[in-house]
């Protein structure tokens, strides 16, 4: 393994953005500006500041944050939720923002620090083109909420007919429980003799009938028409509907990203900031209702017996993990577009404190709504609350309903969801183009025709999502291709890092852009070199030893098939880890200890984007494999 020798031991006196310094110190001016414009560059610090916050502020931060607060008691997930923010959260936002400005490079290119671990870069790109694939269907999914909201009569307050048999209830009903048999033994279960009468015409009795809201079965009868499996036989042709709103809102995405950061970053401007207009009016508009006060009870009471339970602190870790978006590639991709001055180390803490306070707000709107929601009709919060797409595409709508004008809440609010995905998704994209782009920088002539191919393969590719089967693919993508597969490239990216490339050089390297070492110095190394890399490993050893499949329904599993394809699935992404490291490993020459010295010691391009001359760095990586590591001495007396 690497000493803590760094090339930034080697003195570099600093130049304006306009000169490369010499051996000497002196300033040779040239003109950097084609370089530049070349890669792109953010237009200013808030344009990088708002994508970051787009990125990390996401749907999640909207229906998961709130439901796993409910389900791991209140308080008590969110202290774990912000012990695991500070421990890990921070410090791998951190790390990557300064990866990607030292070095001006993305998630692939940004290796050449440590050579054997590429393959890491690789596994990013890939894995946030999978979620690409499948975020953009869950953003289709509030496209048709936010046009089906336009209606006279929101679609999902009142049961059709064909759903009565299934035992469908509007919010004015009382439940099915409550039903009684009458002296005809048929089963009456409302006030309303219509309802009555269509059930007594459908033979529907007390002890068949279940208690589904409208909402629900809106959702999965009209909006996906939920097949009953993913067998081939369910998949059936692409709905039609959802398809238009796939295909609009990869028009969108594509129209937002044609010119990379120099086009996304002006609509950051908007779509990192709309959303909490919309959060706080709902906020307050929700405090107002009646029984608000039993949802915000629901919410921040804890339960302290939930903090000694794991399970509690492996679903906290799971949020802090996906909502900051960290080892997907894209802050690491967003950094590299940053001026190498830029003070990245004040931008992380407020990026992260940001994605904090947004998941508490949200959790406020949440529940606030639903302690009203469940005042009026006359039932517990948890009765209401429910987790993943049925917080955003069930409850929320059912209780949406209870605001006047309903139509134009449900407006504001399904918009608001298109624009939390919509950075999000710029963030993907971008990450895989500027991947492929560092790789063949001739290709960035072409990023407009490559964003125009990258949406009309991608949407084809998505199109198996809108099937009737495809609420079950979206799991199985996210399952398997990004769930504990970001947890094993997060391990793998950590000790890259910190223990390979070593946390001494790092801290220099963060040293010599930022002027000053990050503070506390104690503070980051610990958590780089430690927490981070030990409990993201922890947390991924205990996925894999409590491993659970997706399921079909409650306690039906995916078929074996799905999860065999599942499993392929997160090999393709995992699999060039290893063997990029096996494939540099057999390309280097020598000893065994010698291959490993050389393919872990950075190459002669890497070093800071700050347009010096890097000619004594390159002797200081010539010497270090020619000296080795354990004689940095040798190596200082050469330069």
């Amino acid at each position: 393994m690497p000493s803590s020798y760094t090339f930034a031991d080697v003195d570099r006196p600093r130049s304006d953005k306009n000169g490369v310094s010499n051996v000497n110190g002196s300033v040779d001016t040239i003109d950097t500006n084609s370089v530049e414009e070349e890669r792109g560059e953010w237009g200013s610090k808030w344009e990088f500041i708002l994508s970051c916050v787009g990125l990390s502020v996401g749907l999640g931060n909207v229906w998961r944050f709130p439901y796993l607060a409910y389900q791991y008691g209140g308080a008590a997930f969110l202290i774990a939720y912000l012990v695991l923010q500070i421990l890990i959260g921070k410090p791998m936002y951190m790390m990557e923002l300064v990866m990607g400005q030292y070095s001006g490079r993305g998630p692939t290119a940004v290796w050449s620090m440590n050579p054997s671990a590429k393959g890491i870069g690789i596994s990013m790109a890939l894995i946030s083109l999978v979620v690409a694939i499948y975020y953009n269907v869950i953003m289709a999914y509030t496209l048709y909420y936010f046009f089906s909201s336009m209606q006279k009569n929101l679609p999902w307050t009142s049961c059709k007919d064909e759903w009565i048999p299934l035992g469908c209830v509007e919010q004015t009903q009382k439940k099915l429980e409550e039903c009684v048999y009458n002296a005809t033994s048929k089963c009456l279960c409302s006030a309303n003799y219509t309802i009555n009468s269509m059930l007594i015409d459908n033979n529907v009795t007390c002890t068949n009938t279940t208690n589904v809201a409208v909402a629900e079965l809106y959702f999965e009868k009209t909006v996906i028409q939920k097949s009953p499996g993913i067998e081939p036989e369910h998949v059936g042709a692409p709905i039609w509907q959802l398809a238009l709103c796939l295909l609009a809102s990869w028009v969108v995405v594509v129209l937002c990203l044609i010119k990379g950061v120099k086009s996304s970053g002006k609509v950051v401007y908007f779509t990192a900031t709309f959303p909490y207009v919309i959060l706080l009016i709902l906020l307050v508009r929700g405090c107002l209702l009646d029984g608000a006060i039993d949802g915000i009870k629901y919410f921040i009471i804890p339960d302290w017996n939930k903090l000694a339970e794991l399970e509690v602190w492996v679903a906290a870790a799971g949020q802090m993990f996906f909502s900051l978006s960290v080892s997907f590639g894209g802050i690491l991709m967003f950094g590299s577009y940053n001026k190498f001055s830029n003070n990245v180390y004040g931008d992380a803490l407020l990026i992260s404190i940001m994605d904090v306070v947004t998941s508490i707000i949200a959790g406020f709107v949440i529940f606030t709504t639903f302690g009203g929601m469940a005042k009026k009709i006359g039932v517990d919060v948890q009765d209401v609350a429910k987790g993943g797409y049925g917080l955003a595409f069930i409850a929320y709508p059912e209780a949406l309903s209870n605001l006047p004008p309903a139509q134009l809440w449900s407006v504001l609010f399904f918009f608001m969801l298109f624009t939390l995905g919509l950075d999000s998704e710029f963030a993907l994209l971008e990450t895989v183009m500027t991947c492929i782009q560092d790789e063949y920088p001739h290709l960035r002539k072409y990023k407009s025709y490559m964003c125009i191919g990258f949406g009309v393969v991608l949407y084809f590719c998505a199109l198996p999502c809108v099937t009737p089967a495809g609420d079950y693919i979206v799991s199985l993508m996210d399952h398997y291709g990004a769930d504990f597969s970001v947890l094993f490239v997060a391990t793998c990216e950590c000790i890259a890092v910190m223990w390979v490339y070593g946390v001494k050089r790092f801290l220099k390297d963060c040293s010599y852009m930022l002027g000053h070492p990050p503070r506390p110095v104690v503070f980051w190394a610990v958590c780089w070199t430690f927490f981070s890399p030990i409990l993201i490993g922890a947390l991924f050893i205990y996925r894999m030893i409590d491993y659970k499949p997706p399921q079909i329904s409650e306690g039906v599993p995916f078929p074996q098939f799905a999860q065999g394809i599942g499993w392929a699935l997160t090999c393709v992404v995992l699999l060039p880890i290893p063997v990029t490291f096996l494939f540099k490993l057999y390309q280097a020459e020598g000893d065994l200890k010698t291959r490993l010295r050389t393919i872990t010691t950075p190459t002669s391009e890497w070093g800071p984007n700050d347009g010096k001359d890097r000619k004594p760095l390159e002797d200081a990586y010539h010497m270090e494999r020619k000296y080795g590591l354990d004689n940095p001495g040798a190596v200082n007396n050469h330069i």
